[in-house]
This record gives C-alpha cells, structure tokens and sequence, in this order.
C-alpha cells in the first residue's frame, strides 16, 4: 500500500468512525414534516395564517423554508410546505455551512436525559461545564424559553420565526423515546448517548442490517419527501380510530412538556430497551471503536411494534403542536 492510499484509509476510517458514534437526530426529515403536517390539519385558520405570515420573517425563508418547494406549487400549499420544512429547520442549522450555524444551532435543545439505570449502575452524567452559557439546557427548557419568545410582542419578528421553528421541531423531539431517556449500565458507566452507542442488528425483512439504535427509531417514519405525499401520509395515521383525538382525549389533556419527556422514556424503557432484555443477545462490553461492538440482535417482532408506538407518538406530537400553536394564536 502506498503512502497515500494509507492515508486515505485512515481519513476514511476516521470519517466512518466520527459517522457511527455522532449523536442521530430525533425523527428524520420525514418525521417531523408528518407531526408538522398534523399539525396543520388541526390547527384553526387563525393559527395558521398567523404563524404561516410569522415563518415569512424568517431570515432564510426562501433559502431554507422554500427549498427545493416545486415550481407550479399553488400560495396555499406553499404555506403548508414552509410549515412542514419548518419543522426540520432546526437540524439544518447544525451544518456548518448554513449561516446562522454558529448563532442558532443549539445541540442540547433536541433531548433531555432522563435516565434509566441497568445492573445497580448509578446515572453518571458529565460535570457541568462552567463555561456553558446561560439558557436552556434540554428539550423541556427549550420548549418553555421559545414558546415565551414567540408570545413576547417585543422579540423581533424574525426571531419569532425562529422561534416558532424550534416549537414545531422540539413539540416532536420529545415524543422520541430515546431523546428522553439514556442508559446507564455497567456495559455503558457513562450512559448510551440516547441509544447511539447500542449497535442492533435487525431481523426479518431487515436482515444484514446494522445500525445504531437511536437512528433505528429515528428512521420509523420512513422517507417521504414529496409534500403531498407527506400530507397524504399524514391524514392516514390521523384516520386511523386508534389515533383519534377521542382516543387519544387523556393524553392530550397533558399539556406539561416534562410530562411528555417522562411518557418518551417509559416508552423507551418498555420498547425500546425492553426493560432491559434487548441486552439478551447483545455486547457484554462497550469498546470505545464503535466499529468493533458487537451488534445487539432485535427479536423478530421489534420492528413492527417499534413502527406502531412511533407512529403513535408522531400524532399524537401532531395534535399536541396544534393545541399549543391554537392557544398561542388566541393569546395574541
């Protein structure tokens, strides 16, 4: 092997490493555009010409919000399609090519650690930073400090968009399992980092597949792009009976955001950790090279229930985010 193809092995090596040990994001694109999408059926024509003209303000509307919209788009839909993008402008903006990047790109904003803990491990969680700046410190804060920004009449209106961007995407964070819960074992002293340490191999129509578990149950949704079929997807998880405001009528009576974060991690603790048996079949050690962990093997049937309680979750954040997003627009 030459010099320069040692080279190239190595930066690859190190790129697919930094790959499979970065934090995953709660719900992907498609996620969130279909908690967005909910939303937006349910939201009072009010609401949603208020936060429709609101997002407007938004320093990269076109940049961002409208991108890749399509061209014969009619106004009506281009304010529903800069919703659902909305929803996942928060994850833009951890790209560091994006210009407000350094300003607006808030990590611990997206998950609060609830922990839950295996073996008579004890949640050991990192120091605190004394140079952390002041400001919210997780999803539960986060939501609180932009939900009081975008009733404030003296925040600047692109600052209220932005604000009403981490609204739509924090209101479905917190109603991913594991972006409320992490794992304290004696495999994993330091915690799980929300299931991003756990390799899975899935099983069934899956097989010789393998992933991390938090971008597993970050994947569920699926990968919708086009916004009428995210619109289309949207209603069918609403229609189904089971998922009905009437069902769902004591959940949605929680309206404390801490409670909502505490519903995600006994879920994680029940289906996605299995109350501790997903471990049965998995690593006995925690290798610091993700590379070289041994994969834990799902049961056959974890798919399928993992799908169900997410899609659960995505609407009911849906009409959360609608109730919240009405009560707002009626405080005006």
């Amino acid at each position: 092997m030459t010099t320069k193809q040692s080279v190239s092995h190595c930066l690859l090596a190190l790129v697919l490493a930094a790959l499979m040990t970065s934090p995953a994001r709660a719900w992907n694109d498609t996620g969130h555009r279909l908690i967005a999408a909910i939303a937006w059926a349910d939201m009072t024509p009010a609401a949603r010409t208020r936060f429709s003209e609101i997002l407007k303000q938004h320093p990269r509307y076109k940049a961002d919000l409208l991108a890749d919209m399509p061209a014969d788009i009619d106004s009506a839909d281009q304010d529903f399609y800069a919703f659902g993008i909305a929803a996942t402008w928060p994850d833009m903006v951890r790209s560091f090519s994006n210009p407000m990047h350094a300003a607006y790109n808030h990590p611990n904003w997206h998950y609060i650690d609830l922990p839950y803990c295996l073996g008579g491990q004890a949640a050991n969680f990192p120091p605190v930073d004394p140079e952390t700046p002041p400001g919210p410190t997780n999803a539960v804060e986060a939501i609180a400090f932009n939900t009081a920004a975008l009733k404030n009449p003296a925040t600047a209106p692109k600052d209220q968009a932005v604000a009403l961007c981490w609204i739509l995407h924090l209101c479905g964070d917190i109603h991913q399992p594991l972006h409320g819960t992490e794992l304290f074992s004696p495999q994993y002293p330091n915690g799980d980092q929300g299931g991003n340490a756990i390799m899975v191999q899935q099983r069934g129509a899956y097989a010789n597949t393998q992933t991390n578990l938090h971008a597993l149950w970050d994947g569920l949704p699926g990968q919708y792009k086009d916004y009428g079929t995210i619109r289309d997807v949207a209603a069918g998880l609403a229609a189904n009976p089971h998922r009905s405001r009437a069902a769902l009528k004591d959940s949605l009576a929680v309206k404390d955001p801490a409670a909502w974060a505490q519903e995600s991690h006994d879920l994680a603790v029940r289906y996605t950790y299995l109350n501790g048996d997903i471990f049965a079949a998995g690593p006995t050690t925690a290798p610091a090279d993700a590379a070289a962990r041994s994969a834990v093997v799902l049961p056959p049937t974890y798919q399928s229930q993992a799908e169900a309680i997410a899609m659960s979750r995505i609407v009911l954040a849906g009409y959360r985010t609608a109730d919240l997003l009405n009560l707002l627009a009626d405080q005006k």
